[in-house]
């Protein structure tokens, strides 16, 4: 019944912004004695007093597993890495509301003089006026907010006051023991405490080091050092407790201290995969889907609303609730206007820091265990909980779309550029298989119009919380490139120790390989900015939209999520980076050409050095795209080793009259600024046929693409065209457009690569549509692929 109950309250309220611990909770409160268990049948058939322990131990197990979870994603270098803005926001928004609560409390006699409050105020202070770093990851991750600048922000900050918050608490603790009970007790704490940690370092920390020798690279981990780490944790936890700590201390410092996830604090075995990775791949999905909801709906279970009318402390409790949340609020807002952010985001960013759930419930379960809290203020606390974290999230999740700021930016085009300024491409890698392809394509720099190339390695977020955009750091760049594949000379490839190549990273692989092709030209004609990238793939659009926005890039070139071979059939890639695709198809604030990649093999192509010709088609339709796709080929025109062959499809005379194509002067206008550009460039040939109908089109391009390598064509997805006419219901992969996806047909035959363009970022009609459904079922798919990972 749990489970069913779990899945029906965040079903309906999930829809309005309700996150998923609050919908839970709000089932356990409908089940227990405020809603269903008020009935006594009701109780003793499905809620027996014996059966209490039972559910309060699985509890208990559900969030100590929760806790090590998350504990091994935290990177506490961002505490370190931390700026001047998220320190602020930190402090401000921490101290403010406790110190409000204190003053509101002396204001207020009889709050002073009930005992029960006295005893637990400071705890009450402390949890309403901190926000949990989990609470804000697992909010952000479910509304796909992890990557944007306010939720990066938002991470940061409340790590950095859970950080002050845990030396504060821990140095309050021992002072208090010492002070109130006695000197030796206060010392046998803090040895008590250094020595754990001490034994967590020493023992746990080695044995970790050893399960990774232990599992060979790209292999799944041993089920039985799995269990070995899951007995760590949970030791862990009994440990703890014997020293006086909470059950949640020891598998919180276990989870920060072994080697955690991809890209994060790293490995001490270079090559090794990442532990925190494997147990979060192991773990997550098991607490997440099976035992968190239980430890949530008792929580629920527990919160009895008729005691909040058993006496009038529910009303100032009430008011002071309010007071933190209004202080806290005003102490974000005014800590980011002084950090000159505009107020729109300060709000923003106080709604994210705002928001309650599993945490704050546990405080005031462990309250009410040890007889510190009334059932009457347990009920008001978690209604407060339920309250101002449900219209937190659900205020946040109406007010701030990152995508539409996007919108506002001037959609920058390849076309616009022409030949007279700087071509800014944004290039996106998720693995070294995309490298190859994408070292073919001949955007060629000139004098009058050079080439930079913001590189985007991009990689999945799995075992930690933190999400990363940021430039790549040189370290070794003399490592294993893939211009030594290809057979061309390079004074980095002949440089390279052994070693060195055996250490790299796959990420610097990939920028070799482009810093390689970045040296065959003179200094200034071709840059090479480098960038990494580390997000969940449902929002992985948001760090390329966003770095072509601030970049001011003209083009994003990303990689089909599968590969074609005129000898291999077709083989899926990353289903994932589907979704990623459509999404950014949806969202760019420029172009965006899709490279479906047909061999690996192709040599890279230099403007000063390549014995290869290469050939290129363009097919011109007609449209925006097919313009954007001709103005691409104008640049690689500039390099001598092309052959292009431009093929424009026109109507029979007779049909031209029937032709409703507004944009037909603008066509016309493209393709004659492509003649002048290259009329004399003897590489070039541009021809005109006639077409009737779609199967014509198929035809005319089947005997073009057996000579070329590369296949170019606009995607004018939601274009009624005659020229595609009875080939739309054929289409399997809409964001490759009609055209596009019949060239990467595996039925089509070709031979060569496929590049398909699109220059509207912010489309309307049935092509946006499409593209939206598209998304939203990728996105959900991704959602299952990234837990089950």
């Amino acid at each position: 019944m749990f489970f069913l109950v779990a899945r029906l309250s965040h079903a309906v309220l999930g829809p309005i912004g309700l996150p998923q611990p609050l919908c839970h909770a709000i089932a356990g409160i409908l089940l227990g004695p405020s809603g269903l268990s008020r009935n006594r049948w009701f109780q003793q058939t499905i809620f027996p007093k014996e059966s209490w322990v039972h559910l309060d131990h699985i509890s208990l197990l559900a969030f100590i597993l929760f806790i090590f979870v998350i504990a091994v994603k935290i990177d506490l270098s961002q505490v370190r890495k931390s700026g001047r803005k998220a320190a602020a926001i930190a402090q401000i928004g921490t101290a403010l509301p406790f110190i409000s609560i204190f003053i509101s409390v002396l204001l207020h006699p009889e709050l002073q003089a009930n005992q029960i409050v006295r005893n637990y105020i400071i705890h009450f202070a402390g949890r309403w006026a901190l926000t949990s770093n989990i609470v804000i990851t697992s909010v952000l991750t479910e509304f796909k907010l992890l990557t944007t600048k306010l939720g990066r922000l938002a991470i940061t900050s409340s790590l950095i006051a859970d950080f002050y918050c845990v030396i504060i608490s821990a140095a309050f603790l021992f002072v208090a023991t010492l002070v109130y009970q006695s000197v030796v007790l206060g010392l046998t704490f803090l040895c008590s405490c250094c020595g754990f940690i001490a034994a967590i370092w020493l023992f746990a920390r080695p044995v970790a080091i050893w399960i990774i020798r232990r599992t060979p690279e790209g292999s799944p981990m041993d089920e039985g050092l799995f269990l070995v780490i899951l007995l760590m944790a949970i030791g862990s936890s009994i440990a703890g407790e014997l020293i006086g700590q909470s059950v949640t201390f020891g598998p919180l410092l276990l989870g920060i201290i072994i080697p955690g996830g991809a890209a994060g604090r790293g490995t001490p075995i270079p090559g090794a995969p990442p532990l925190g990775t494997a147990v979060v791949d192991r773990l997550e999905r098991l607490v997440s889907t099976l035992f968190l909801p239980v430890f949530l709906i008792i929580a629920g279970l527990r919160c009895n609303l008729y005691d909040v009318l058993g006496d009038m402390l529910w009303l100032p409790m009430t008011c002071l609730i309010f007071v933190s949340v209004a202080a806290k609020f005003f102490g974000v807002i005014v800590s980011c206007l002084y950090c000159k952010m505009n107020l729109r985001d300060a709000c923003v960013l106080a709604l994210m820091l705002n928001c309650r759930g599993i945490i704050e419930i546990n405080t005031f379960n462990n309250l009410e265990d040890f007889n510190q809290l009334s059932g009457e203020l347990y009920a008001v606390n978690i209604i407060g909980i339920i309250l101002v974290g449900g219209i937190s999230a659900m205020l946040l999740k109406a007010l701030y779309h990152p995508s539409n700021r996007l919108a506002a930016h001037r959609r920058r085009t390849v076309q616009d550029c022409g030949g007279a300024v700087e071509l800014r491409a944004l290039t996106c890698v998720h693995c070294e298989d995309h490298v190859p392809p994408l070292l073919t394509l001949a955007l060629s720099p000139t004098s009058s119009s050079p080439l930079c190339i913001y590189l985007l390695h991009l990689s999945p977020l799995v075992g930690r919380n933190n999400t990363i955009l940021a430039p790549y750091k040189k370290k070794q760049r003399d490592r294993g490139s893939f211009r030594t594949h290809f057979g061309v000379s390079s004074s980095l490839a002949t440089v390279a120790s052994a070693s060195a190549a055996k250490a790299a990273t796959e990420a610097d692989r990939i920028v070799n390989s482009f810093v390689s092709l970045e040296q065959q030209y003179p200094t200034g004609l071709f840059t090479i900015q480098p960038f990494i990238g580390v997000s969940p793939y449902a929002t992985m659009h948001d760090d390329i939209c966003s770095l072509a926005a601030d970049k001011m890039c003209n083009l994003i070139l990303l990689p089909f999520h599968r590969r074609i071979d005129a000898d291999v059939p077709l083989e899926s890639v990353n289903p994932a980076l589907r979704s990623v695709n459509t999404n950014v198809l949806l969202y760019a604030p420029c172009s965006v050409a899709i490279l479906v990649s047909c061999n690996l093999s192709t040599p890279p192509i230099s403007s000063l050095s390549s014995p290869h010709s290469h050939r290129i088609a363009v097919f011109f339709l007609g449209g925006p795209d097919d313009r954007e796709a001709l103005a691409i080929a104008a640049r690689m025109t500039e390099n001598p080793c092309i052959h292009l062959h431009v093929l424009r499809l026109m109507l029979p005379l007779e049909n031209r009259g029937n032709e409703e194509e507004m944009d037909k002067d603008e066509d016309d206008e493209a393709v004659e600024e492509f003649r002048l550009r290259t009329e004399g460039v003897e590489t070039v040939e541009y021809r005109e046929e006639e077409v009737k109908e779609g199967a014509e089109t198929v035809n005319l391009m089947r005997e073009m693409s057996e000579k070329c390598g590369l296949l170019v064509v606009g995607r004018e997805e939601g274009r009624v065209s005659p020229f595609t006419a009875g080939l739309e219901m054929w289409s399997e992969y809409p964001e490759l457009g009609v055209i596009g996806d019949i060239l990467a047909s595996k039925d089509f035959g070709g031979k060569g690569s496929v590049m398909v363009v699109q220059q509207r970022s912010k489309m309307e009609g049935s092509g946006a549509r499409v593209l939206r459904r598209l998304g939203s079922r990728q996105s959900s798919k991704t959602e299952s692929v990234e837990i089950g990972r």
